[in-house]
């Protein structure tokens, strides 16, 4: 008997993004012990075992089938062929540069950077750098700034009452107005109306909570 589990290179690449930031380097390291390896595939194996009862519940199953299958795909990233994995499922042969480059986006996406200034890390041409990285991680490389950048101000004005101005500047931001345009395109509201917003339903569920 044999067990089949299909999944889409979205799924891998929407995972990989999610990793935290050193991670899908370590994965392309030969550094990494056999026992890990082999424990990740094990685990995989047991995560496999759980969309079973996940696909027959009726209630929330899509939900629980989902998260399952990112757990799958992140042992079996982290197992003996996690490496095999990514390189073939986005078909690059510099993938662990272009990850290099996206692991060194997420410790910096504070910092101004140009497409060219990722290529020369990458030591690749412009052209040929931006089309592998949006074939490895889903989107262009200033894009992913945008997503690491928009979420973290977000944060900064919610949990540390940061006003629109302090939270757009400490993220990167030089325009205050490219800020709003970026941050209503996320997150579908103004920053100022968007954070209000979640602070009226945060103050709703603690009153609920309460009685």
């Amino acid at each position: 008997m044999a067990l089949s589990v299909e999944y889409t290179a979205y799924d891998v690449i929407t995972t990989v993004l999610d990793l935290e930031n050193d991670l899908t380097e370590k994965i392309f390291s030969p550094d990494r012990s056999e026992r890990d390896q082999s424990e990740s595939d094990r685990a995989a194996i047991q995560a496999i075992h759980r969309l079973f009862p996940a696909m027959r519940r009726t209630d929330r199953s899509e939900y629980l089938r989902k998260n399952i299958m990112r757990e799958v795909i992140y042992y079996i990233l982290w197992g003996s062929c996690g490496k095999q994995l990514l390189t073939s499922t986005i078909n690059l042969d510099q993938a662990d540069e272009i990850y290099k480059v996206n692991h060194w986006i997420k410790e910096n996406f504070r910092s101004s950077f140009s497409v060219k200034d990722l290529a020369v890390q990458g030591s690749m041409s412009i052209s040929l750098f931006h089309q592998k990285f949006k074939s490895a991680v889903g989107m262009g490389p200033l894009q992913c700034q945008k997503r690491l950048r928009l979420p973290e101000a977000r944060r900064l004005m919610l949990d540390e009452n940061k006003n629109v101005t302090e939270a757009s500047a400490e993220v990167g931001y030089e325009s205050l107005s490219q800020f709003i345009r970026d941050y209503r395109k996320m997150f579908g509201r103004p920053p100022k109306e968007d954070i209000q917003n979640l602070q009226t339903l945060l103050e709703k569920q603690a009153f609920f909570s309460e009685k």
